[in-house]
Formats: C-alpha cells, sequence, structure tokens
C-alpha cells in the first residue's frame, strides 16, 4: 500500500474528507489530568475545559479560561485573552518557543498554558486530515506488531514549520479499520525528555465522524514501546458538537 492509499483510508474511517470539508468547528468539554503538568503549570487537573476548534487554520477558543467569563484564544503562534467585556489585556507571540523552554519563572502562566493546550488539541481534533494539507510530508512506514497481536499500520509525518504542534517529526499508528491507536512524539515545549506515546481510545461517532474519547500518554522507552505502569496524562473529551458551515448564498 503506498501512503496516499493509507491517507485516504484512514480520512474515510474518521467519517471521510468530503463531511470533514463542510465542518467550522469542533466544540467539545474535557477533563486533563497528569503528573506532567506539574512540571509546567501549578496543578496536575484541568478540568470543566470548553473548547472550539475551528478546522481551516490552527485557531481554538477556550471558554471561561482563565476564569469565568474571560476567553483564551489560541491563533497560530498568537495568544490573547479577552476579558468580559471582549477587551484584550493579555497577548502574547510564540514564534520563538525556545524562549518559553528557557524561561527563568518555574511555572508557565495561562498564555504559555492557553499555546500548549491550543495547538495540542488543534491537532488532535483536525488528524488525519491536515496530513492532505500543504507542507506536511507523509511516508508510510513499516507495520508494527503491537502487545496484543494486531498489526498497525505507520505514518511517519513531517509538519510544515507555519503549524504549532509537539514536535516537527511524529509517527502514527492505524489499526486495521484505519483508526488512529497510537502516536508518538517529543513534546519539546515541555522538555527535550519528555518522548511519549499518546494512546487513543473509546471512539466516538457524532454527525459522522469519528473521534476518541479517552487519550493517554505514557512515556516511551529506548526500544520504542510505551512504558504503561507509568501515566503522564489523561484526557477524557465529552459532549463534542459539530458546527458545520453555513451553504454560501448565491
Amino acid at each position: 500500500m503506498v501512503t496516499n492509499d493509507l491517507i485516504n483510508r484512514i480520512c474515510n474511517a474518521h467519517g471521510g474528507v468530503d463531511r470533514w470539508q463542510m465542518v467550522e468547528s469542533i466544540q467539545m468539554q474535557l477533563d486533563i489530568f497528569g503528573p506532567i503538568l506539574l512540571t509546567k503549570f501549578k496543578s496536575p487537573w484541568l478540568p470543566n475545559i470548553t473548547a472550539n476548534i475551528f478546522t481551516d487554520k490552527p485557531y481554538v477558543s477556550i471558554h471561561d479560561f482563565p476564569e469565568e467569563g474571560h476567553t483564551g484564544i489560541f491563533d497560530g503562534f498568537n495568544v490573547y485573552i479577552y476579558n468580559a467585556n471582549d477587551k484584550i489585556y493579555s497577548e502574547r507571540n510564540y514564534s520563538n518557543c525556545n524562549e518559553l523552554k528557557t524561561k527563568a519563572r518555574l511555572h508557565w502562566d495561562h498564555l504559555d498554558l492557553i499555546y500548549f493546550l491550543g495547538y495540542a488539541l488543534w491537532n488532535y481534533s483536525c488528524s488525519p486530515f491536515i496530513f492532505k494539507n500543504k507542507g506536511f510530508e507523509c511516508h508510510q512506514g513499516n507495520d508494527y506488531l503491537d502487545k496484543d497481536g494486531s498489526i498497525l499500520s505507520t505514518l511517519n509525518v513531517r509538519y510544515p514549520s507555519n503549524i504549532p504542534t509537539h514536535c516537527k517529526q511524529q509517527v502514527f499508528y492505524f489499526d486495521q479499520k484505519g483508526l488512529l491507536k497510537r502516536q508518538d512524539y517529543t513534546a519539546d515545549i515541555i522538555s527535550p525528555l519528555a518522548i511519549g506515546s499518546h494512546i487513543c481510545e473509546d471512539y466516538e461517532t457524532v454527525d459522522g465522524l469519528v473521534f476518541p474519547t479517552h487519550r493517554r500518554v505514557f512515556p516511551r522507552l529506548w526500544n520504542g514501546k510505551p512504558l504503561k505502569v507509568i501515566k503522564v496524562m489523561d484526557g477524557r473529551f465529552k459532549n463534542i458538537l459539530i458546527n458545520w458551515r453555513q451553504p454560501e448564498m448565491a
């Protein structure tokens, strides 16, 4: 199977490109728990997050964050926070993420967290469809024999420089149905040692599109296998709502 055939198969398994192109945004609620958050944030808990993920470009709005009535906006490499009067009171550009990695202060602030959550949610929600976008370099790898005996197809993806993401080179694993089961990356923004395997489970179909509703991240060992006795992140996604594009008037 050549790379394009694999990409077509996995896109079809997640609802199909034609349906995806009709989506304006995806709204969801999520609860995140992770010890790794303590390395950068003040708490391992991020409960009751409501986010709206737009499909045309890396853009995510996080509602009632960092407090009720406020809205955090991730817009590519720019991050804003609006107050209840719809006025920007804090903003920052993240074109040079090395500055975030080397900041002297112990914890991230709210802008840093919005940037991290924003790019992560956008990538998670829009994959695998974004692999067809301009600038993505995709190459099919060798099949992978999972611990349960199933054979997973692998796709090596290199991200273009205009897309914020965990790291430029990532590996995706898909089951025989074409559903994403695992994603390997290094969360560079946290640490060059934040080498993880991201497991996708509990798929749910919403208006014909298919999403995992449970995501777990484990450290990845030198042999490429996830160390599942240590869970560094756990995310539950619920109340997924598709906002469709409005038809253009003739």
